[in-house]
């Protein structure tokens, strides 16, 4: 119960150096369709004898190199990597990225949405997005804003439900490498009532925040 997390937290944004006030970056893509192939430390690979006309492991591949710079401190990153039928560039949209979308207001809360698993035996719904949730008023998810995230689930008879994590807690039973939580609804039944609706799953996860804020308080 990883995916909506995976789409906000576990990336590195890269730095400007010490004292810069730019946020953006002059960012670039290029494409070389013949770079040479290195065995390591400097050496050329052994001349290429696969007899499979059509390989794509030979002395010669296709690099995608991604350059940001700012010309403002000078800081620079050249990323770059083999283009094979698994890599490479995709131009895409939010839409299918989860992040970039703005987060729906419900119950009180934020909810950011992740990137659908389309074609993957998700139910028709209104809601194709999984989500992170935080609470209002915050700008980004990070570990330090999350407090629940909501998933797509099936019921015992196939139909669609919601799971819910809420309340980070390092000593949670429930989560991931990212965020441990303190409790959990299965959707239906197990964890407080069916969550039939995205709503009911952000009303849930609402009502542990504000147990959470009460035995603080107590």
């Amino acid at each position: 119960m990883s995916a909506p997390l995976e789409t906000y937290l576990g990336w590195e944004k890269p730095q400007h150096n010490a004292g810069c006030r730019r946020t953006g970056w002059d960012i670039g893509i290029r494409t070389e369709e013949r770079a040479y192939r290195y065995a390591g430390d400097g050496e050329p690979q052994a001349k290429h004898k696969c007899e499979d006309e059509f390989c794509t492991h030979g002395s010669f591949f296709t690099k995608t190199i991604v350059r940001l710079v700012c010309k403002a401190c000078g800081a620079a990153y050249v990323i770059d990597g083999e283009k094979t039928e698994a890599t490479g560039q995709t131009v895409t949209s939010t839409r299918y990225l989860g992040y970039g979308l703005p987060p729906l207001q419900k119950a009180g809360l934020l909810l950011w949405p992740a990137r659908p698993q389309l074609g993957l035996g998700r139910a028709v719904s209104d809601d194709p997005h999984d989500f992170v949730v935080t609470r209002t008023g915050v700008k980004e998810v990070t570990a330090d804003t999350a407090v629940g995230q909501i998933i797509q689930s099936r019921g015992k008879l196939g139909g669609l439900v919601w799971t819910a994590l809420a309340v980070p807690d390092p000593e949670g039973r429930y989560g991931s490498q990212h965020i441990r939580w303190a409790h959990a609804n299965d959707g239906h039944g197990q964890g407080g009532s069916p969550l039939r609706t995205v709503l009911a799953a952000a009303r849930w996860i609402g009502a542990r925040l504000a147990e959470q804020s009460g035995a603080g308080a107590a």
